[in-house]
């Protein structure tokens, strides 16, 4: 509609009053005359739909108010007029080409048949008068109105941060800063303005926020739409501490960080970053976290994993199952990154050893390193950017002792922070590889075949930090799909639309409970939509919740759940061909 107006102020205003030439004519002003017909009643029903989603359907994510009814009005009336318009010069000048124009045409039909030409044309000159004001109106109020989205959220996509999705920005120099991370508004970016002022206040951001769905207090439309506010509000405000004034901790503390907001935002606003860097000031300048998570913290700082376990016994998990440990004078294909989970946890150090069968299966040359520390992916995610940075720096060391190809990570967070974190350390650039990645690869390669004895179905649940922060949606379902006798369902929501487990962004170490359980909630999805009580799954943390969902819900209980390692190992033949290493 918009580009049919300005075809038409040059056609006529520069083409036939200074040109004397109109290039809208013939089949060309008959297809242009449909087009706009057709954009214009499609309009109509795209505000009858927003009318019906927001005022009747309606959501909690809806703001419903006159605002937006005088919202959705405007450009209705303005719509509406411009019809009234072609109608009425329809039925003044009996145009052959009329039927070209069917909603046009057809109010002139209805409405102005029978009416004289001359009070046809004083009609047409006053409703044409009266529709190009308002919307030269219109126009001239976007800057100062809703619709200032128009143009910000476009400047807000075009400088996005280009950079890995699943990164977050590093704190510079961090030892010698006296403030840390966001705890006023003008600590805040321009790009970060930007951003919120970007907002269309669409609500996409709360309908998938997991803990909103849960009962819990954050509300990512609130959150950004405030940030918003405060930005044009009284300058004092900018100046005066956000926490507990603007947004309160509770919903910066809650957060997931499963980035399903992010991805629903239209003008690719982003909120994770904003309010982890929002954590970090209520982390390292008031040492505030969420139930639990303080004890956790000085486990990692004093041992090395998040249970606060002996350091020593990492690696306890490979007794019996010849495990090769790296050396530093040996070149290995694959140094397998263990993770605190699959180290600790008996029920995830199961996917440990499924993954073990599978690389010897693989015939690539691999190790496990006895110096592998806890990540400290939680401590970044809650803001605790200090313990973040030290933890980095020592496992950084330790990695480059050692001569490899290829990290593989089995915890989808160990991966997203080696491969899209440490590259802003020095020396921190790695290659990292999935373990539904490298599987994917082994299976499609032929050095791994597997098969079910009886025809199987299983559902999948896509981790958030694969298929969301990293783009791995395929990967495990090509090395699902390559069973034998296998048969895989998608759930409701999944892929890049994946549905959060509840152990992100700290959550899982800590003591508080928003409401029902996400990791009920998404269960229950997942059976409920499939029908399927056999789900695999991609990250240790989502089996962990899962399992402990099946233990709250009498009705879950008979659920199946297994790491796609797993899956894999139980099935797998001898390999097709033996691999040398490093071929």
């Amino acid at each position: 509609m918009f580009f049919g107006t300005v075809t038409a102020v040059l056609d006529w205003d520069f083409g036939k009053l200074i040109f004397k030439n109109q290039f809208l004519k013939g089949d060309t002003y008959v297809l242009y005359k449909l087009i706009l017909d057709i954009a214009g009643l499609l309009c109509l029903v795209g505000l009858g739909m927003a009318f019906y989603r927001r005022f009747i359907k309606g959501g909690q994510q809806y703001e419903r108010s006159k605002r937006f009814l005088y919202i959705l009005g405007s450009l209705a009336i303005i719509i509406i007029t411009g019809f009234l318009v072609e109608a009425l010069r329809i039925a003044a000048s009996d145009t052959p080409i009329a039927a070209w124009s069917p909603v046009a045409n057809f109010i002139a039909k209805t409405f102005y048949s029978g009416m004289s030409t001359e009070s046809l044309i004083s009609q047409h000159t006053f409703m044409w008068t009266f529709h190009m004001i308002i919307s030269l109106i219109f126009v001239a109020m976007i800057p100062a109105t809703y619709f200032a989205h128009m143009y910000k959220s476009p400047s807000s996509i075009y400088w996005k941060d280009m950079s890995a999705k699943g990164g977050l920005p590093r704190i510079r120099d961090i030892e010698e800063q006296e403030e840390f991370g966001v705890s006023r508004f003008n600590q805040f970016t321009w790009h970060d303005r930007l951003n919120f002022d970007a907002c269309t206040e669409c609500g996409r951001c709360t309908a998938v926020c997991p803990v909103n769905r849960a009962g819990g207090v954050l509300d990512p439309r609130a959150l950004i739409l405030s940030l918003k506010k405060t930005m044009h509000g009284d300058y004092k405000a900018i100046e005066e501490p956000l926490i507990n004034n603007v947004i309160s901790s509770e919903a910066l503390l809650s957060c997931t960080t499963c980035g399903a907001c992010v991805e629903q935002c239209p003008s690719k606003i982003a909120i994770v970053s904003a309010i982890v860097r929002m954590r970090r000031s209520v982390a390292m300048e008031e040492g505030h976290f969420a139930p639990g998570v303080a004890k956790t913290l000085q486990n990692i700082t004093s041992v090395g994993n998040p249970w606060g376990l002996d350091p020593d016994s990492r690696l306890d998990w490979t007794k019996g199952l010849d495990v090769p440990v790296a050396e530093p004078d040996k070149q290995y294909d694959i140094l397998y990154w263990v993770g605190c989970m699959a180290s600790y946890d008996k029920r995830s150090q199961k996917i440990a050893k499924a993954m073990v069968k599978i690389l010897k299966a693989s015939g690539l040359r691999f190790a496990v390193m006895k110096e592998e520390s806890c990540d400290a992916e939680l401590a970044r995610r809650v803001g605790e950017e200090y313990l973040f940075e030290c933890q980095t720096l020592m496992n950084i060391e330790n990695l480059r002792q050692y001569k490899f190809t290829r990290i593989l990570c089995t915890c989808p967070h160990c991966f997203n922070t080696i491969k899209n974190d440490y590259p802003e350390f020095e020396g921190g650039t790695f290659n990292v590889i999935s373990h539904v990645q490298f599987i994917a690869e082994q299976m499609q390669a032929g050095r791994l075949k597997a098969a079910s004895i009886e025809p199987e179905a299983f559902t999948i649940q896509d981790a958030c930090y694969l298929a969301r922060w990293n783009n791995i949606v395929e990967e495990p379902r090509i090395a699902l799909e390559k069973i034998k006798n296998f048969t895989l369902i998608n759930p409701l929501e999944w892929g890049e639309n994946t549905t959060c487990c509840g152990a992100g962004g700290g959550q899982f170490w800590t003591d508080q409970d928003a409401g029902k359980r996400l990791n009920v909630i998404r269960l229950k999805q997942i059976v409920n939509t499939t029908g399927k009580k056999n789900v695999a799954i991609s990250c240790p943390f989502c089996l962990a919740m899962f399992d402990s969902a099946k233990a709250e819900e009498k009705r879950l209980s008979e659920v199946e759940v297994a790491d796609i390692a797993e899956i894999i190992a139980s099935r797998l033949n001898e390999p097709a061909k033996q691999i040398t290493p490093n071929n």
